[in-house]
């Protein structure tokens, strides 16, 4: 196949996960419903839920609403949590699938995402990363199983606790298992996206697509992150972009959730036009979606 008729299978599904200041008007009332259906009425084909909204009624009954409406596509969150007992995560996690998937009879879903709990990470003195790694694959390994029976894409996210790497070797042990991009949580660990692993991209059926202003603090020892409009920081977007095209052997199957962070030095909304207009550029027509109504 040519480059040429590679290129033309860009991804079609643009979702948005986050991120929602103040300036974006949602947190009059219920800011859950409100931020899903800003989603919806900014041409995004689905938002972020948690597995838990699923079992909420007033929550659930908004949903369906959504993808009668809109055609809105939902990506589903849980946590994982290496100091969980085997068996008790593979029992709360093959719940939350059988919530998922009785769900799904009604309201369409893009993945089921796990994020490690919050305070853990590669570094952890206590449990080295090769027991991590080893935890995590025994606990996820029949939901990955049950997920590729169903059809239901399941994918891990470097959130600030892994580099790409860790992730690729932790796929490899996990049948099924694929991995969230977060472009932007790459710096949170001092690992620069431009240096993402090749064998990490065909693994992508998920991303979190966000930028950042990277600047050095030497007093600190450290350097500090701040949003930027997609496509404008430091990241590097169109280079991973053009990247998953060539290396993925399937790019139009990716789901394209952004994680947009705005620029401090810019109003939201302006930051948020500009990175509007970075996704119509990469989506060569798949975003905005045409709202159903």
């Amino acid at each position: 196949m040519s480059n040429s008729e590679r290129y033309e299978e860009v991804p079609s599904f643009w979702g948005m996960a986050g991120v929602f200041p103040g300036d974006l008007g949602v947190y009059d009332g219920d800011a859950w419903a409100n931020k899903l259906r800003f989603v919806a009425e900014n041409g995004f084909h689905g938002g972020a839920i948690a597995v838990q909204d699923l079992e909420d009624g007033t929550r659930f009954e908004f949903l369906q609403q959504l993808a009668k409406e809109f055609g809105q596509t939902q990506g589903v969150h849980d946590r994982i949590d290496y100091e969980e007992s085997v068996d008790e995560a593979r029992r709360r996690l093959g719940n939350n699938l059988d919530l998922l998937l009785a769900a799904r009879e009604n309201v369409p879903f893009a993945f089921y995402s796990f994020i490690l709990k919050s305070g853990q990470h590669r570094f952890d003195r206590s449990v080295s990363l090769k027991e991590q790694l080893s935890l995590l694959s025994e606990q996820l390994r029949p939901v990955c199983e049950r997920c590729i029976a169903e059809g239901l894409p399941a994918v891990i996210e470097n959130h600030g606790d892994y580099y790409v790497s860790d992730l690729v070797e932790l796929c490899a042990m996990t049948p099924g298992l694929e991995i969230m991009l977060d472009t932007g949580n790459c710096y949170l660990l001092g690992e620069r996206p431009d240096q993402i692993p090749d064998e990490a991209f065909p693994l992508v059926k998920a991303t979190h697509w966000k930028d950042h202003w990277v600047q050095p603090n030497p007093a600190a020892l450290t350097f500090d992150l701040t949003g930027a409009s997609l496509g404008e920081g430091h990241v590097g977007l169109e280079e991973i972009y053009q990247k998953l095209l060539r290396l993925h052997p399937d790019p139009s199957s990716i789901r394209m959730m952004i994680e947009w962070v705005p620029d401090p030095d810019k109003p939201a909304l302006e930051c948020l036009e500009q990175s509007k207009r970075h996704l119509e550029k990469l989506s060569q027509g798949a975003y905005p979606m045409k709202l159903k109504r």
